[in-house]
């Protein structure tokens, strides 16, 4: 059987998740604990700004693509679609053989995806031992949750273990949890940033309110309740429209956790017809001990008003892959894949 080279912090998670290292061992199967990869192993920035969007071409479809999630090594791009049964959405992936080449023709990554439930919105760990997902998937009764899966060749974008919910207290009875992003700071202290539908507005509607959250991973890798992140989040001002919430919903981090992008349609923002749209903002934060985050900015150059949104950001920070209503022509279409680049100065 193959070796599995997994940090120390693998392993607790892993046996946080299952209940014990004991039950984890067999599981994992060999395991090799490696010294752990730091996430600062180098300055990031500063940064220039970000070329004008461009579409991925090769990945373009009549269906709805988005919500894109990226690897470490930045050769595998997993993404939402309703290619298969639409409305509802599952896991695809798409590999390319390196960093210049185009990507390769995307496929279902059958072992996320629920038949007959929406699956999306996903989120690998650095060690591409895990990812994070959403799902409304039956069993549990309730109106969406965060899952994660576990691989053992990290090199096999199909070969996932069962997923299961992501233990602890993060996922709610009665809310909705979605777009899970996973980040470790230099102490090596786990949390995972979400968005939870608060309750107000009509769900699956523009002016449904959903907030950013953000649950601490515990020592026995379990998270805790989500808490609400009050700088990320729009917050109404008097004389504001009558579209008086908005949806703070996918975020990426910076992998030294000092600059998110997140996805909005509060006010500010560019809108279509008068009416608010999706947009990627950005906020920046001087050091990781707090969640002390700057007022989010509209990103310069990258918005159309007709609806962007769902970033992720490659590991080296200077590739953002999001979703875009826009067309090569201009026009408003459906959600496709689309990047931006920017150099370190």
């Amino acid at each position: 059987m193959q070796d599995i080279r997994l940090s120390r912090r693998d392993v607790l998670k892993a046996a946080g998740a299952l209940g014990g290292l004991a039950i984890a061992i067999p599981w994992l199967g060999p395991i090799v604990v490696a010294a752990d990869e730091g996430p600062f192993d180098e300055p990031m920035g500063p940064f220039g700004p970000w070329s004008p969007p461009a579409p991925i071409e090769e990945l373009a479809s009549t269906h709805g693509d988005f919500h894109p999630g990226i690897s470490k090594d930045g050769l595998s791009l997993f993404f939402t679609t309703d290619r298969s049964a639409p409305p509802l959405t599952e896991i695809w992936v798409s590999r390319r053989a390196s960093l210049d080449s185009q990507w390769g023709s995307p496929d279902s990554v059958d072992s996320l995806n629920s038949a007959g439930a929406t699956t999306g919105v996903p989120n690998l760990a650095p060690s591409r031992h895990f990812i994070y997902f959403n799902s409304d998937r039956p069993g549990n009764g309730r109106p969406g949750d965060l899952y994660f899966a576990f691989r053992k060749d990290k090199g096999d974008d199909f070969g996932w273990q069962a997923p299961a919910l992501v233990p602890g207290q993060l996922n709610t009875a009665v809310a909705a949890e979605a777009g899970p992003t996973y980040f470790e700071d230099e102490a090596g202290h786990p949390r995972l940033y979400f968005t939870r539908f608060a309750g107000k507005g009509v769900f699956g509607q523009p002016d449904q309110d959903f907030d950013i959250h953000v649950s601490f991973q515990n020592a026995d890798g379990s998270f805790g309740p989500g808490q609400i992140v009050p700088a990320l989040n729009a917050i109404p001002q008097a004389g504001d429209p009558p579209h008086t919430w908005s949806r703070d919903t996918r975020t990426a981090i910076r992998r030294d956790g000092l600059e998110m992008y997140i996805t909005s349609n509060r006010h500010g923002g560019l809108t279509y017809s008068g009416l608010p749209m999706e947009n990627l903002w950005v906020s920046t934060r001087a050091d990781t001990s707090t969640e002390d985050w700057s007022v989010p900015e509209l990103v310069e150059g990258l918005n159309s008003g007709f609806g962007d949104g769902g970033p992720a950001l490659s590991w080296d920070g200077t590739t953002l892959y999001f979703f875009s209503q826009r067309t090569a022509s201009g026009q408003q279409g459906k959600r496709q894949l689309w990047t931006s680049s920017r150099d370190r100065q």
